[in-house]
């Protein structure tokens, strides 16, 4: 199990989270909500041990994760960062195979291809990784965290510039994980889609986390309005902002739905 206990985070003299305290549990699909700024991927780069806490431990089966060597920790957490920044002009099948390292294994054909396939990208194995699209990108390093066999895997808002049809594989294909015994952490803006696939969520705001457990238990009206300056109607389910008084806005349209039942 991966524990965060009072984990607080300074940068530059700003703290950015909190006393936070969560544990995450395998074969559970975490959603970590929040607007921008909340702390979501920050809270992310603690839990993979990228950064380390300014204040309090996270804890990986009862043990601070820090005291394990670099190689123990990326054989237990695969991270896929919400912007992937590369440099060398490395093929998408080199750059996949970079998964398998930490296990001091190279010759990982039939994982690469059967990663790949799944995140819909065996035909791009032979491109620059530099010359793809940003979503394209996206899809190659979830594949590369694939194969890693890592038991938590932690994505930061892994549905960012992919269209409706890959949005939807990559959720159902986070399930599946799942039912293998996972644990999933997932940051998302995206709350019909937290709300349909994700078993429980925390929520952060100004780098504190105000709630956690069941979507429906949390995601209240008052968390809404308080969290996101929102409110949902129940009945039409459409949002509407709860605007600055000097500005003269009333409702937004219905918010339309990204994903249909499969």
């Amino acid at each position: 199990m991966l524990e965060a206990e009072n984990v607080c985070f300074t940068l530059d003299g700003k703290p950015l989270i909190k006393e936070i305290n969560l544990s995450f549990r395998p074969g559970v699909l975490y959603g970590i909500l929040g607007p921008n700024g909340s702390g979501k991927s920050t809270l992310l780069k603690n839990l993979s041990g990228i950064w380390t806490p300014t204040d309090g431990t996270v804890k990986w089966n009862g043990k601070p994760l820090l005291t394990r060597s670099r190689k123990e920790i990326s054989s237990t957490i695969s991270l896929v960062p919400q912007n992937p920044q590369v440099h060398f002009d490395f093929s998408v099948e080199e750059m996949v195979r970079m998964g398998r390292y930490p296990f001091g294994s190279k010759h990982c054909e039939k994982e690469t291809e059967e990663a790949l396939r799944t995140v819909d990208a065996w035909h791009l194995r032979g491109r620059s990784i530099l010359r793809l699209s940003h979503g394209e990108r996206k899809r190659v390093y979830i594949a590369r965290a694939m194969i890693t066999e890592s038991p938590v895997l932690l994505l930061d808002e892994p549905e960012a510039s992919l269209d409706i049809r890959h949005q939807l594989e990559i959720w159902i294909l986070l399930r599946k994980l799942v039912e293998k015994n996972k644990t999933i952490i997932v940051t998302n803006h995206d709350l019909g889609a937290t709300q349909r696939f994700c078993d429980e969520i925390a929520v952060l705001n100004h780098g504190v986390c105000v709630d956690h457990g069941k979507y429906k238990n949390v995601m209240t009206d008052q968390c809404l309005l308080n969290v996101f300056g929102v409110i949902e109607s129940s009945n039409s389910r459409s949002m509407a902002f709860d605007p600055p008084t000097n500005l003269n806005l009333t409702q937004h349209s219905p918010r339309q739905k990204l994903l249909e039942k499969h």
